[in-house]
């Protein structure tokens, strides 16, 4: 049942990204119909799906960078009915999302310990931030949740005061 609830997500969105301004600095900003979300990343940007999330993919090699933006359609209704907050919704979407990372992280014998930053409010719901060191890196995880979807935000860098790091989680509005 859950699968034939994400092919039609994934295809709405994987077709209906609009881009919304194109920039002559080598960065686009991304609009993504059917969602509420907008944010700006460095082209190229490769598209996939992964665990039914439409994920959005950029790197900056030269100055070791990674960008990542995952959506995944939330059934705010369904979480209504059954008393489910938006606290509770994007507590799970994060253990699960940064459980899988650090499975990958272990398969690249680099272990990674997430930390929680804290909760922030976001409009019509919640949001959470987490780190850890992996290597030389410093990965920065967000997670938000509105009536709409879920969000997941990451930055990789070794430099987390570097500009293109700091845009691109300023760019994001779920």
């Amino acid at each position: 049942m859950r699968k034939n609830t994400i092919l039609p997500l994934s295809f709405v969105l994987c077709s209906a990204a609009l881009i919304a301004g194109c920039s002559t600095d080598g960065w686009k900003k991304m609009s993504i119909d059917g969602a509420t979300v907008s944010f700006e990343m460095p082209e190229p940007i490769k598209q996939v799906e992964d665990q039914g999330m439409v994920m959005y993919l950029a790197q900056k090699p030269e100055q070791k960078l990674s960008f990542r933006v995952g959506i995944l359609k939330r059934d705010f209704e369904k979480d209504q009915q059954q008393g489910v907050t938006d606290e509770k919704v994007v507590t799970a979407f994060a253990q699960r999302v940064i459980q899988a990372n650090q499975q990958q992280f272990a398969q690249m014998k680099m272990p990674a310990n997430f930390q929680f930053n804290g909760a922030f409010p976001v409009e019509n719901g919640q949001g959470l931030q987490f780190q850890a060191q992996v290597g030389k890196a410093l990965v920065l995880d967000r997670f938000y949740v509105n009536k709409v979807g879920l969000y997941y935000v990451e930055v990789t860098t070794q430099d987390p005061k570097n500009a293109d790091a700091n845009r691109f989680l300023n760019s994001f509005h779920p």
